[in-house]
């Protein structure tokens, strides 16, 4: 098999694995009892904050741990608007399905009104636009950081800097970022991040909300995570998701190398008729393609008996029947988004995978 979809999901690296395993062994207690073995369990959790903050340069006390992105998605930006009286959020047009899912629901049902910022011509949210775009009535900002069809990545600092400026909390989809690329998180109210885009874990991710920002939970009454989540935490998933994190960022300049040599290889080796969207980007883990005449998702199905693993967008999006709105934001008609192929690297690709990734994309590309 040649796995080319990292942007959907890793594998465990062997030493989170073997972390979950011990961990689970030897810590299953409920870290909130007060016995010793919960009292073992509740000490790791604490370390585990601590070092998650020191690794993403935040305060430890508004670390979250969730189900995953999707999940952090849905409380964050829940719990930020919900922590003002001001009902308009302005929000890229470049996010994940989750985060449409959770401002979809704030509209229909809480009459929230929400605006879209546009894209400049390379695929960022200008810094002038959203400074225009905040008025007194902005309570909340959402603005991904890399996004996971394309691979381009927004100014989080410059932008976070005119949200608080504005007095207005930002919120970050992290997910496809957080452990993959350098990022400075430490101005916004608030991101998501997920174990298993960072060879952690699935089903366990991360949220944090600033303590310094208000932000009201959807459930009540809640005692655990500082009132913002219920339930008994998964341990053992947490701390193989710190240290896949901490692994990840301790060999993130190698793998940025590694990923950047990979794209340009395919890029200068790719078949006459393909088109690279987006080349430039500044995540070099994900190629976009545009096949000329094939839909995406069919060619990804014969790559895949072909035991070739590749993409068309978010796995999450895959029943959705509408284009992909990354793509559509950035000019795409819904004919050419059909047309779309994602393949996104991990540092261990390898160059011959991709020369045979090529050699069954030619028959395609004409």
């Amino acid at each position: 098999m040649i796995y080319l979809d990292h942007a959907a999901t890793t594998a465990m690296s062997p030493t989170a694995l073997a972390v979950y395993q011990k961990v689970a062994q030897n810590f299953f207690a409920n870290s909130e009892s007060l016995h010793q073995a919960g009292t073992a369990a509740g000490q790791l959790l604490q370390e585990a904050r601590g070092q998650v903050g020191q690794l993403l340069g935040v305060d430890s006390e508004g670390l979250i741990f969730t189900s995953g992105g999707t999940a952090a998605n849905h409380l964050g930006i829940d719990s930020l608007a919900h922590g003002t009286k001001k009902k308009r959020i302005v929000v890229s047009p470049l996010e994940h399905a989750s985060v449409y899912q959770i401002l979809t629901y704030l509209a229909t049902n809480e009459n929230y009104q929400i605006q879209y910022l546009p894209v400049n011509a390379h695929g960022h949210v200008d810094v002038a636009i959203l400074r225009q775009a905040l008025t007194p009535d902005t309570g909340l900002v959402v603005i991904q950081a890399t996004n996971p069809i394309t691979g381009l990545s927004q100014p989080i600092p410059e932008l976070a800097a005119v949200a608080q400026t504005a007095g207005v909390p930002l919120f970050v989809d992290a997910v496809q970022a957080v452990g993959k690329q350098p990022i400075d998180l430490h101005a916004v109210a608030g991101f998501s991040a997920s174990a298993h885009k960072f060879n952690g874990p699935k089903g366990c991710g991360l949220l944090y909300l600033a303590p310094t920002v208000l932000a009201s939970g959807p459930f009540h009454p809640v005692y655990q995570q500082n009132g913002f989540l219920p339930g008994t935490l998964d341990t053992p998933a947490i701390l193989s998701m710190v240290t896949a994190l901490t692994e990840s960022c301790q060999q993130q300049a190698t793998s940025l190398r590694q990923l950047q040599y990979l794209k340009h290889y395919v890029l200068a080796h790719l078949p006459l008729g393909l088109t690279a969207v987006a080349p430039q980007s500044e995540f070099p883990g994900i190629c976009g393609l545009l096949l000329p005449h094939r839909p995406g998702q069919e060619v990804a199905t014969v790559l895949g008996q072909q035991g070739i693993c590749v993409s068309t967008v978010s796995a999450c999006s895959l029943k959705d029947p509408r284009p992909d709105p990354a793509l559509t934001a950035l000019g795409y008609s819904a004919e050419t988004a059909d047309r779309y192929l994602r393949v996104s690297f991990g540092p261990e690709n390898t160059t011959t995978e991709l020369d045979q990734l090529l050699a069954a994309l030619r028959p395609f590309s004409c």
